[in-house]
């Protein structure tokens, strides 16, 4: 099980708005702070944007900032944006499917347990993770 930087990348920015949420950041900003490659962070905001997460300006002064309270976002949407083509369980997802998938059980769990995962992350938001407790 696994699930792609775009996630965790995309994750940690969202947290980075949701805490400053009157304040415009521009992917190299984030990517600063979060000590990622700005040109790939750049990519996965543009497809928040697209999804209406976060909006944009353009300009010098523009940037990124969320469209939605980080109440309103959940792990499992930013999860299905970004992860849609790849399943965390690669004989589940569209990319690597499976060829024995009509006789092979493990199919059955893996689907039963990813929607599960699933049902917990649409009940995570933004904003449940936004100051962790450090134990």
């Amino acid at each position: 099980m696994n699930t792609s930087k775009k996630t965790d990348y995309a994750l940690h920015a969202l947290i980075i708005m949701a805490r400053n949420k009157n304040f415009e950041y521009s992917a190299s900003e984030l990517a600063e702070i979060e000590n990622v490659s700005a040109s790939y962070l750049a990519k996965v905001m543009q497809k928040l944007s697209k999804h209406n997460i976060v909006s944009s300006s353009e300009g010098k002064t523009g940037g990124y900032k969320l469209n939605k309270k980080a109440e309103d976002i959940s792990i499992a949407e930013i999860v299905e944006i970004l992860e849609a083509a790849d399943n965390v369980f690669d004989c589940l997802d569209k990319v690597h499917g499976c060829t024995i998938r009509d006789r092979c059980k493990i199919h059955a769990v893996f689907k039963e347990a990813y929607q599960e995962m699933l049902k917990k992350l649409m009940k995570t938001s933004i904003a449940d993770i936004m100051y962790p407790e450090i134990k």
